[in-house]
């Protein structure tokens, strides 16, 4: 199992494969944005894509295990690298792979590590050292009739 990162001048060459995975797992996250969004993102050079690939497996669509989004955050008193999106399957046989991540987050200068996720992400990556700092609540908001 590899955790590879997709170069920007490969994005096309990819994204059919990954773009399903990436707009579902923004549906089921909130609906915030969509897969466009994303691939802009990522040939601007403002979002990093990662693919979990089983070499052991033969044809492109087994192979395939899950596909991670990060970016890179430039504060004024600190860098991180924040998990955007994060899925696939067979979860438990790649999820060590995230030290991939963390070792490219400290190449490029950044601090820590954060992400936005459900609430399973935290006991899945409690024992990777990650711990809840914050909480974050949502309202929909709607207008209101004159």
């Amino acid at each position: 199992m590899k955790l590879v990162r997709i170069p920007t001048e490969l994005l096309d060459t990819v994204w059919t494969l990954v773009q399903p995975s990436i707009q579902e797992a923004l549906v089921f996250s909130g609906n915030h944005t969509d897969s466009d969004f994303v691939l802009e993102t990522l040939k601007a050079d403002k979002y990093q894509l990662w693919i979990v690939w089983d070499t052991s497996k033969k044809g492109v669509q087994e192979q395939f295990r899950g596909v991670v989004v990060t970016e890179i955050i430039k504060r004024k008193l600190k860098k991180s690298c924040h998990i955007f999106i994060m899925t696939g399957k067979g979860r438990q046989q790649w999820q060590h792979l995230i030290g991939v991540i963390e070792d490219f987050a400290i190449q490029h200068g950044c601090e820590q590590m954060e992400l936005f996720a459900r609430p399973g992400w935290q006991k899945i990556l409690q024992q990777y050292k990650y711990k809840r700092t914050h909480v974050v609540l949502e309202k929909q908001l709607t207008k209101k009739e004159k």
